[in-house]
C-alpha cells in the first residue's frame, strides 16, 4: 500500500507542499543574497517584486514539474521516490540560485555577488 500512488491527488499535494516550500525557500535565500550584496538586478523595477513576478514563478515552475517526472519514474518504492525528487529539486534549486541568485552581470557590494554567509563548501 502506498501513500501516494502514482498520478493520484496525494502526489499533487506532496509536489505542491514540496515543490511550493522549496520554491519560496529559494526566492527567501535570493533575496537575502541581493540584499547583502546590495545587487540591483533590473534598476528600474524593485527587486521584491522581480522575485515575485518572476522567480517565484519560474522556480515553482521548474519545482513541480521536476517533481512530478522524478516521482513517477523513479520506482514503486514511495520513500524512494519521494527522496529521489527531493534532491533533484535542492540541486536545481542550487542551478537556479547560482544562475539567479548571485549575477555575475549586476555590481554588487560582495565579490562574485556571493554573500559573505555563504557556505563555501557549496558552489555557487
Amino acid at each position: 500500500m502506498a501513500f501516494a500512488a502514482k498520478g493520484s491527488k496525494g502526489e499533487s499535494f506532496l509536489a505542491v507542499v514540496l515543490g511550493g516550500g522549496t520554491a519560496f525557500g529559494l526566492v527567501v535565500i535570493t533575496s537575502r543574497a541581493w540584499k547583502a550584496c546590495h545587487v540591483d538586478v533590473t534598476g528600474s523595477v524593485p527587486n521584491g517584486l522581480t522575485l515575485l513576478f518572476l522567480g517565484l514563478p519560474l522556480a515553482l515552475i521548474v519545482n513541480l514539474v521536476l517533481f512530478t517526472l522524478v516521482f513517477r519514474y523513479a520506482g514503486k518504492a514511495f520513500l524512494f521516490s519521494l527522496i529521489a525528487a527531493a534532491i533533484a529539486i535542492a540541486i536545481a534549486d542550487l542551478a537556479l540560485f547560482s544562475w539567479q541568485g548571485t549575477p555575475a552581470g549586476s555590481p554588487g557590494s560582495c565579490p562574485g555577488n556571493v554573500p559573505p554567509w555563504w557556505p563555501t563548501w557549496i558552489p555557487t
